[in-house]
């Protein structure tokens, strides 16, 4: 009986010691914002393939509307997620992507408006995009974003089109990116 407790309890302490270890991510909160067409079947396998990958994904459609927008921003906001992606997404008839920033830039006064707030994190949305633009071999562009507006988090875009046989591809792809941006902190903690 002693014997099997033991067995158990250095079992358990095993699985918190050397999970952290295999799964760095660790259940990393992403939110998409769906923009563009919207192909049901395209994002629902790239929810089911970052699920599996162990990511808590949130995806919410976008708009255009300001006031819808706001209302959006404020639930996205309070989930306290690590990144957001603003997407264009789906399968066409040849492989597209880019990866986009924000122009926003930070006001002077303590309170910040919301074109301010993108700016905020305009460090770690710059390096997520790097990470995301070198995996896919890509430069980043600049552009004012709307649907990044309000955003309290890292954010980028992405406008992603593949053909089919390059599903998986891009999956991984994008996957890998996001990896080495989650991973960055930990090479200077050693």
């Amino acid at each position: 009986m002693m014997s099997r407790i033991s067995i158990k309890t250095f079992i358990l302490v095993l699985i918190f010691v050397f999970v952290p270890v295999f799964c760095s991510h660790g259940g990393e909160h992403i939110v998409l914002y769906r923009l563009g067409a919207k192909d049901p079947i395209a994002w629902d396998q790239l929810k089911r393939y970052l699920g599996a990958k162990g990511y808590r994904v949130s995806i919410y459609d976008g708009t255009d509307n300001i006031e819808k927008h706001v209302e959006i921003v404020n639930r996205i906001n309070k989930l306290k997620a690590a990144v957001f992606f603003a997407m264009d997404f789906g399968v066409g008839e040849e492989n597209q992507i880019m990866v986009a920033i924000t122009t926003a830039k930070r006001g002077k006064g303590n309170i910040l408006a919301i074109e301010e707030m993108p700016a905020v994190y305009a460090n770690e949305s710059r390096e997520l995009a790097s990470s995301l633009a070198s995996v896919f071999d890509k430069g980043i562009k600049e552009f004012p974003l709307f649907p990044l507006l309000g955003v309290d988090m890292p954010g980028v875009f992405l406008r992603i089109t593949y053909t089919h046989e390059k599903t998986l591809e891009v999956f991984n792809k994008l996957h890998e990116g996001m990896q080495r941006y989650f991973k960055r902190g930990m090479k200077d903690e050693r």
